[in-house]
């Protein structure tokens, strides 16, 4: 058998191939490598949720602490009071009275707020309650009464995206008012301590608050009647403390914390107590 020499040329080129598919082989694991590193790291860091997606209603501030209101980061919350109450005079001494309380108050409550997906969500609840009490009105010196008072009841919440819908509201405390009269001009000078809260029925949300309250108020008649009332103009201004600051929680944001306030405003009323005959 004829014995025939390799062609080196020929194996030149086989080596050249075998090294290029290598390579491409090495250049695939390491594309794979880097994938995998990649996906890895994805998998490993994804983003933080927000802790703050819970928003919580603070009913007692603004049913008793507050200015009947509030509207903070989309939630809009409006508590309307009728402040029914019946006086006994002549069964008690020294000229004290005692106010038997019966307010009722209603609700209404939207939450319009964006999501870290863009997606809106929109919550509209309402709420109707009761929460009578009593309160005793002592008499010192000719301008001044102290009202010392306490007052519990339920409160039931009813729409959208409800929990537990009823809870306990609670208040208690002491305000005291002396008055001036010049004329027809009443000027009056306030103050008082209140300590109020909240509890859910049942597991859920609650608060308890203590306010430190100073104010002044100036009324003056308008100069005419309607039927039996006359009508009086009232300016006034009211600084509240919070010794344990007010809460009041917002969708993906920490809570606001409020310390104080001040409130500045005008009302028309009844120079005369309006009675039911």
């Amino acid at each position: 058998m004829p014995f025939h020499a390799p062609n080196r040329r020929s194996l030149f080129r086989q080596h050249e191939t075998a090294a290029a598919c290598f390579r491409f082989a090495r250049a695939l694991i390491c594309a794979g490598l880097v994938l995998l590193g990649s996906t890895k790291s994805r998998a490993q860091a994804p983003p933080a949720p927000s802790p703050f997606r819970t928003v919580n209603l603070n009913y007692v501030y603004a049913a008793d602490l507050g200015f009947g209101g509030y509207s903070l980061d989309g939630l809009t919350a409006q508590v309307y009071t009728l402040p029914l109450s019946y006086s006994l005079h002549d069964s008690l001494p020294d000229d004290w009275t005692l106010r038997l309380l019966a307010p009722v108050q209603a609700g209404l409550y939207a939450l319009d707020v964006t999501d870290t997906n863009s997606a809106r969500i929109k919550i509209n609840q309402q709420s109707l309650g009761i929460v009578p009490g009593a309160e005793l009105q002592i008499p010192i010196g000719s301008r001044t009464v102290v009202k010392p008072f306490a007052q519990f009841g339920v409160v039931d919440t009813f729409g959208q995206d409800v929990g537990n819908p009823w809870a306990y509201v609670f208040l208690g405390g002491a305000r005291a008012i002396t008055q001036w009269h010049v004329g027809e001009t009443t000027f009056s000078l306030g103050n008082a301590v209140i300590y109020a809260g909240d509890q859910t029925i049942g597991s859920g949300f609650s608060e308890h608050y203590v306010s430190l309250q100073v104010g002044g108020e100036v009324r003056h008649p308008l100069g005419f009647r309607v039927a039996n009332l006359e009508p009086d103009l009232g300016v006034y201004a009211t600084y509240y403390y919070y010794p344990a600051p007010l809460h009041f929680s917002r969708f993906l944001r920490p809570a606001l914390k409020v310390e104080n306030q001040i409130e500045l405003g005008f009302s028309v009323g009844s120079a005369s107590p309006f009675q039911f005959q």
